[in-house]
């Protein structure tokens, strides 16, 4: 993996995550881009490498959010997607991972319990439990939204493997 690579491309998603998903959004539900590149880094490159890209992507996450009341919430997103690809590098193995219906999967999945995770980190910090319904409503949404133009993303980061170090995941070989 190319390290230096990886930095700009944060650095291209991050400003699209910011710049363009608001012209997206659908009534305020928008794509999380960063997202997917987390699912395709956690998905094909090594494991220590999928574990310190994501974090950085959830750093960067963190970052580009905002706090709520006067409570700042920098570090929920890194050591949630962090978890995530634990899990996800465990069990990608027992998957087709350059198959669109994985990544589809994987992209709903991580970003439901991504907005599910920090929604609740939300509620408890401002003690207002009556809108977790609100916040279920919401990560739903997100994570369908984010899920559907993941093929899209997935497809686009497939162009630069070559640039970015990624080589194509191994494959079995029947004889």
């Amino acid at each position: 993996m190319r390290w230096i690579a990886f930095v700009i491309l944060l650095y291209v998603v991050t400003v699209l995550q910011t710049t363009v998903a608001p012209f997206i959004a659908v009534h305020t539900i928008r794509p999380d881009l960063m997202v997917i590149m987390a699912v395709h880094y956690a998905l094909l490159v090594r494991t220590s490498d999928a574990l310190i890209a994501c974090w950085c992507i959830g750093i960067a996450i963190d970052l580009t959010g905002i706090s709520y009341a006067h409570y700042s919430n920098v570090g929920i997103n890194a050591l949630a997607i962090g978890l995530l690809t634990i899990f996800i590098v465990n069990i990608r193995e027992l998957t087709f991972r350059d198959s669109v219906v994985t990544q589809l999967i994987f992209t709903f999945l991580v970003k439901l319990a991504l907005a599910l995770l920090v929604g609740m980190h939300m509620l408890f910090v401002l003690g207002d439990w009556g809108r977790f319904g609100e916040v279920l409503t919401t990560a739903i949404w997100a994570a369908v939204y984010t899920a559907v133009l993941s093929p899209y993303g997935h497809w686009t980061l497939r162009q630069f493997r070559g640039v970015l170090g990624i080589g194509a995941p191994h494959r079995l070989r029947v004889r």
